[in-house]
């Protein structure tokens, strides 16, 4: 790891951060299309459906809103679709890694510190008087090295049943990240020496060294702020898992089932212009990609978020309306190198030859076009491994370009691992075959189809795949996070406008560590945790470039996994029963119902 810079050096990097963080996300609202692939387009955590984003508005967005004669009535209820449903609520656990957890609910009834705008740039939430700077004193580094940050929350800003949101959710929030039982992440939370409560309206936040990341904290991109008062311990793994029975967002959870969940307006929110417009929202559950285009177009629900699907521009037609691109998810296939033994070829990806073989067997051009030339045009190819190409300069496109479909590089890779292959049947070594468990949410056609090209694709080189398929919620919440899936897996990860990484190459998941962390693929290269440490304690945006360049190209040596494109997000609507500005924030992480509150029903 190279040395950190000065403290004075920090501290001018810390001012400059301040003056250069609210563009650092920028992207342009000109609808022109960006060259790269936009991460993420509902669904899937990441499905952790898994980071940051800006987004561009792409020219393959499809129409424009369309204005409605019939008048938009205050009140009524809002109909909604979801394509995937979390089995549980926690907004710390492994419940956490499921993106329709954020979509759903959370972003919704859950405070947040800093939040993206409407343009995935860092800023401050209601809760927050303003954002923390050098110049008001927010962001401190101190002269023995360590980092202060000081949250000023709003006199007015109130938890649903009226108790004030204090310097102590703060502090039980930082404590609640590191002690819950399964914590899906304690990046950041982990620096933490102290929180200072005595100011109630004042939150400072003592770290053991600087901490750049500190925005995706408390709020951001995925994390929010809990109500101490609301919880006996620390330890929140038993709670909220089934009920959210505290807001800090405009809509309370007043009931939610495997069947559907209930938003009614939080009555003590006090932002005006974010107080829902209608009585109620009832979403469901429709995880099949035609159910759900199906009871959109017969009026069955008013909206959807959906995954990119084939077809989408001409099955969303006539009163159907919707919007197409950006991204907030990086869709790949994800290597995990501690993969069950029991499963097909997890020996095998452990050896960097092989998963580079792997890389050179796949035309990534034609998968794009496969998956999604029917729903944007002239889809790009990923080639960078974590960050997303909308949002700043952290994503070198030239990373992963080397790897085209090249059947001598794959020989010559499979060879020198001690692979040998007869005619034009399977490599084989020890007596086992070059197949690999390849795991997808099941009835996923996009991703199906992907599989299904990939498999004809790479058995000319001699790689075999064996499809074991999933539903979202097995797949996202309780395979990924213990590393009980694959070796390898197709699903997107989200992505911040922030370049951290720590998450995604840091601590491995593991049964020593109650599986706590992120790193799915149990990439285990210390000179990769150290840069992802590292990238994270320096605050001058071009130190950081440097060190997120030097990861890019340690990823792409090491291949933990092979990106294939941004996934673009999609939102559509019924213009006879719905109105108001839906799809503006179609391109955000938050994802296309984010502003419900804004949203009327036709009638």
């Amino acid at each position: 790891m190279r040395n950190k810079p000065s403290l004075l050096r920090l501290l001018a990097l810390l001012l400059a951060f301040g003056l250069v963080a609210a563009a650092c996300g920028d992207s342009d609202d000109d609808g022109e299309g960006d060259d790269t692939e936009t991460t993420e387009a509902p669904a899937e955590t990441d499905e952790g459906d898994g980071d940051t984003e800006e987004t561009d508005a792409p020219d393959d967005a499809e129409g424009d809103t369309e204005t409605t004669d019939a008048p938009a009535a205050a009140g009524g209820e809002l109909i909604l679709a979801a394509e995937q449903w979390p089995e549980c609520l926690n907004p710390v656990t492994s419940c956490a890694n499921a993106s329709w957890l954020s979509w759903s609910v959370s972003n919704h009834v859950n405070a947040r510190a800093m939040e993206l705008d409407i343009d995935s740039n860092f800023v401050p939430s209601p809760v927050l008087t303003e954002a923390p700077t050098v110049d008001n004193g927010g962001l401190l580094v101190n002269d023995d090295g360590t980092f202060t940050l000081t949250f000023n929350i709003a006199e007015d800003a109130v938890w649903s049943d009226g108790t004030p949101i204090t310097s102590e959710d703060f502090a039980f929030t930082a404590a609640a990240k590191v002690d819950t039982t399964g914590t899906l992440s304690t990046v950041g939370y982990d620096l933490i020496t102290n929180v200072d409560t005595s100011d109630p309206k004042v939150a400072v936040i003592d770290f053991s060294e600087p901490y750049a990341a500190w925005p995706d904290m408390f709020g951001g991109t995925t994390e929010y702020l809990l109500p101490a008062h609301a919880f006996e311990s620390t330890d929140i793994a038993d709670d909220w898992n089934d009920e959210v029975t505290i807001s800090g967002g405009p809509w309370l959870l007043e009931s939610w089932s495997p069947e559907q969940l209930i938003l009614v307006p939080n009555t003590n929110y006090w932002v005006a212009d974010r107080l829902p417009q209608v009585d109620r929202v009832v979403m469901v559950p429709r995880e099949d990609t035609d159910t759900e285009v199906v009871a959109l177009q017969s009026g069955e629900v008013m909206a959807i978020f959906p995954q990119p699907f084939p077809g989408a521009k001409d099955r969303l037609t006539g009163d159907i309306e919707f919007v197409g691109g950006g991204g907030t998810f990086l869709e790949g296939l994800w290597i995990n190198q501690q993969a069950p033994g029991e499963n097909a070829g997890a020996a095998a990806v452990g050896s960097t030859a092989v998963r580079q073989a792997v890389a050179y067997s796949l035309d990534r051009a034609q998968i794009a076009d496969v998956a999604l030339g029917s729903i944007i045009d002239d889809p790009d190819v990923l080639n960078c491994l974590g960050w997303n190409p909308t949002f700043g300069d952290w994503c070198d496109s030239t990373d992963f370009e080397v790897y085209q479909q090249d059947e001598a590089m794959v020989t010559e890779l499979l060879e020198g691992d001690g692979w040998s292959r007869e005619g034009d049947g399977l490599w084989q070594k020890d007596g086992q075959d070059l197949v690999l468990q390849w795991n997808t949410v099941a009835g996923n056609k996009r991703r199906e189809d992907v599989q299904a090209l990939v498999q004809e694709m790479t058995a000319p080189f001699g790689i075999g795949w064996e499809i074991v398929n999933y539903d979202a919620g097995e797949l996202f919440q309780n395979r990924l996070p213990v590393m009980n899936f694959g070796p390898v897996a197709l699903f997107a990860n989200s992505t911040s406008p922030d370049p951290s990484v720590a998450s995604l190459y840091g601590q491995i998941p593991t049964e020593e560590n109650g599986f706590s962390g992120q790193n799915f693929t149990a990439w285990d290269n210390p000179d990769a945790q150290a840069l992802a440490a590292e990238i994270d304690t320096v605050v001058d945006p071009a130190a950081r470039l440097e060190l997120v360049r030097e990861m890019g190209d340690l990823a792409a040596n090491d291949v933990p996994w092979i990106p294939l494109y941004l996934l673009p997000n999609l939102t559509a609507w019924n213009t006879t029963l719905v109105d108001g500005p839906v799809g503006d924030w179609n391109f955000s992480p938050y994802g296309g119902f984010n502003n419900i509150y804004e949203w009327t029903v036709i009638g």
